[in-house]
């Protein structure tokens, strides 16, 4: 076989579906030497505008893939290209802007909630990452499960690599972090629930023996984040809350390595990586329980609804001060992440492209 895969999504600044992207491409070409593998991506490394990553995805992608001569072309983040005739997989991460459309600005929402759920129509078959996405595709989107196959993410080796003393020292000084800190990763917008998390970090601090606790949020800014910085000043938590923004991927390990607690209070997530990388890297982790978190977290970490800010202060109060119980939830971490494989995700999708190519004769 011969497959065009978008890799667009690993130039600039890599979100989520670039670190899926990059790492289903080195797993695809570990384990499988037979087929090749043509790697399409812009000549920009900026993002897309809305209107350019239609363009992207419906003109220059499949031009460019037929200019390849391939067999498939898979689109792993956004819409199947109408215009190649061949036989297309897409990946469907989540259906967040059919979910919680207020959250998204008019333009974008037409694209995601209205152009992409059409496009695909045009997938062969269509890859999902959690069961939990595939259960709100076929409600949803009313496209039939047997079309859908869950393939589900791993994380990097590089999170499980023990980072040292001193890395973590070095993370600290380079975002001006001054003690022990909750963190948290992931794009600044309403559904990370960040301002929920705000009221229940300032709680916790009145509970806590330590008081040299603080909270950091990474992540660049996405959709209606300025009130976030409004809540830091009216909460009076403006030399305990920091915002790094985007970080380099080298830093993360060492980040994650030195955070007491991971809080992640996800209003809904397609897989949610963070959590599992955090898990990881032996961090406690404590995460609402909507949509596919409790597939990743397992029983590794503590689930708690995204709404109950008592229950939240109690959790985070609890393992920030007993070392028992953070020893126990770092050893479930441990088999937790041994579920999740890139090499077992490369094999599975490497099955679905043969099946598309199958169905399409």
């Amino acid at each position: 076989m011969k497959i065009a895969i978008d890799v667009q999504t690993t130039l600039g600044q890599p979100t989520g579906f670039g670190f899926y992207v990059s790492n289903l491409v080195k797993a695809l070409k570990n384990v499988d030497s037979k087929d090749e593998f043509v790697l399409i991506k812009p000549k920009s490394e900026k993002d897309f505008s809305t209107p350019g990553r239609f363009i992207w995805d419906q003109f220059v992608f499949p031009r460019l893939a037929k200019q390849s001569k391939v067999d498939l072309v898979h689109q792993p983040c956004f819409s199947a290209p109408f215009l190649f005739r061949g036989p297309a997989v897409v990946t469907i991460h989540d259906i967040i802007s059919l979910l919680f459309p207020e959250n998204i600005p008019f333009a974008s929402r037409m694209f995601y909630s209205k152009w992409m759920p059409f496009s695909y129509r045009k997938a062969k078959r269509i890859i999902t990452i959690s069961h939990s996405t595939k259960a709100d595709i076929t409600r949803v989107l009313k496209i039939p499960s047997e079309k859908i196959s869950v393939v589900q993410l791993a994380v990097d080796a590089k999170f499980s690599r023990e980072a040292g003393s001193e890395e973590v020292k070095g993370v600290m000084k380079k975002f001006s972090i001054p003690g022990d800190y909750i963190l948290h990763i992931g794009t600044l917008e309403p559904r990370k629930n960040l301002n929920f998390l705000l009221d229940v970090f300032a709680k916790a601090l009145e509970n806590t023996k330590n008081k040299n606790l603080n909270l950091v949020i990474t992540g660049k800014k996405g959709w209606y984040y300025e009130d976030l910085f409004e809540k830091v000043n009216d909460l009076k938590l403006n030399d305990k809350v920091f915002f790094t923004g985007y970080i380099d991927e080298g830093d993360k390990p060492a980040l994650y390595k030195g955070a007491r607690i991971f809080a992640f209070p996800s209003l809904y997530e397609g897989f949610g990586l963070p959590p599992l990388e955090a898990m990881a890297s032996g961090v406690p982790v404590i995460s609402s329980n909507t949509s596919s978190m409790p597939e990743v977290i397992g029983e590794a970490g503590i689930l708690l609804s995204p709404k109950d800010k008592t229950k939240w202060v109690n959790a985070i109060t609890l393992v920030n001060s007993d070392e028992t119980v953070r020893k126990s939830m770092k050893e479930r971490n441990k088999e937790q992440v041994k579920k999740f494989s890139w090499e077992r995700t490369a094999r599975e999708t490497i099955a679905i492209y043969k099946k598309a190519i199958e169905q399409n004769g």
